[in-house]
């Protein structure tokens, strides 16, 4: 598989297409359909870029409040509906909360990664019960004052999501990406403050100022952004860089599948050793090999992950 775009240090100046897209979409029916890393460009885009997440139209609706007959669920609930039962089934929490000294939340580019990852279930919960979920994990983690230090973070950035940029970004228009990055870095030191700012995005700007620095034709060769880092990459400079190129929430996705594949081929080894060292077991007969083996699949696996991999080794 590979994720091209035209451009690919174009998305560093979008900094949260997924949460921007959000804001400007209707609200989510009852049954959310599942997600997918790569979806149909929303309405108004040009060459498969939202022009109103980068900068362009007017300012999205926010999304309306949840009706006050319409029970929220709770934080502990939710938790289960998303990374126990629905899209996030099987990762880990991104990010982190950043410094906490006990009474100041040091800015750090770990609590957007976090923002971002949860922002991405939208359609699963309401907005308040994410923020909810929000409070309810750094309470556990921070206590009360580091939840709300936290909260006031995720606020701000919720309001930057919203922000009505004048500036369109138009691909076609290299000349005029400085004063589209201008004019985001001004939005965002707004919202956020300078160093919060600075933590979330400057990865992001750099990157976007060295692409307008480059030229209308200086043209860098697209990685294979599915493929493992390179050879002196880190893996979290690697995934910094497929966020900038792919935007946040596709990066996101991509290493939650690349996770989720990484454990299945780790059971499916181990499967594998299991039911060789059965069928080689010298006491058992074949037929009572087969059915160790048999039985030792529907005690590891579930579902269609039974049938996948009964299918695989051959059962």
């Amino acid at each position: 598989m590979r994720l091209a775009h035209p451009l690919i240090w174009a998305t560093a100046v979008a900094g949260g297409i997924a949460t921007v897209a959000w804001w400007a979409r209707p609200a989510p029916p009852a049954t959310p359909a599942a997600k997918v890393l790569t979806a149909p460009p929303p309405q108004g885009t040009a060459n498969g870029w939202s022009l109103l997440a980068l900068g362009g139209g007017d300012a999205p609706a926010r999304p309306a409040a949840a009706t006050p007959d319409k029970a929220l669920i709770a934080p502990e609930d939710l938790w289960q509906r998303i990374f126990v039962d629905g899209s996030l089934r099987g990762a880990d929490l991104d990010g982190g909360w950043g410094n906490w000294n006990g009474q100041q939340l040091l800015p750090s580019r770990e609590l957007r990664r976090r923002f971002d990852q949860l922002l991405t279930t939208v359609g699963e919960a309401e907005p308040e019960e994410l923020r909810a979920l929000v409070a309810w994990l750094a309470k556990r983690d921070l206590g009360p004052q580091g939840a709300q230090e936290v909260l006031a973070v995720w606020d701000r950035y919720l309001n930057l999501q919203h922000h009505a940029f004048q500036e369109p970004m138009d691909l076609t228009r290299p000349d005029r990406w400085g004063q589209v990055l201008q004019e985001h870095q001004l939005a965002r030191r707004d919202a956020l403050g300078p160093a919060w700012a600075d933590a979330f995005y400057r990865d992001e700007e750099n990157a976007f100022r060295q692409r307008i620095d480059q030229g209308p034709t200086g043209r860098t060769p697209e990685p294979e952004w599915t493929a493992a880092p390179p050879a002196g990459v880190s893996p979290e400079a690697w995934q910094q860089q497929r966020a900038a190129a792919l935007g946040a929430e596709a990066a996101t996705r991509l290493a939650a599948e690349e996770r989720a594949q990484a454990e299945w081929t780790q059971r499916l080894n181990q499967a594998r050793l299991t039911v060789e060292r059965l069928s080689a077991a010298p006491e058992l007969s074949a037929v009572q090999r087969q059915e160790a083996a048999q039985a030792w699949l529907n005690e590891h696996f579930q579902g269609t992950d039974r049938l996948r991999a009964s299918a695989l080794l051959g059962l």
